[in-house]
């Protein structure tokens, strides 16, 4: 729904696409956080550190993948 919307245009189809897959994983992390950590992914800038929210101070792309 979200890939195939009529109104919405997507910057990196891939991304959102691996975001999704991350959030049905792990919801507790929130649709928001997993954008964020696979655009970073994506354009190498792991490990992506957050001081808020349910992330640890640091994490990995492996530690995120769990």
């Amino acid at each position: 729904m979200l890939l195939n919307h009529s109104e919405l245009t997507l910057q990196d189809a891939e991304v959102v696409e691996a975001a999704l897959e991350q959030f049905r994983r792990r919801p507790a992390l929130g649709f928001s956080d997993c954008l964020v950590l696979e655009s970073a992914r994506k354009n190498g800038h792991l490990p992506l550190g957050r001081s808020i929210g349910g992330w640890s101070s640091s994490r990995t792309s492996s530690a995120c993948s769990v």
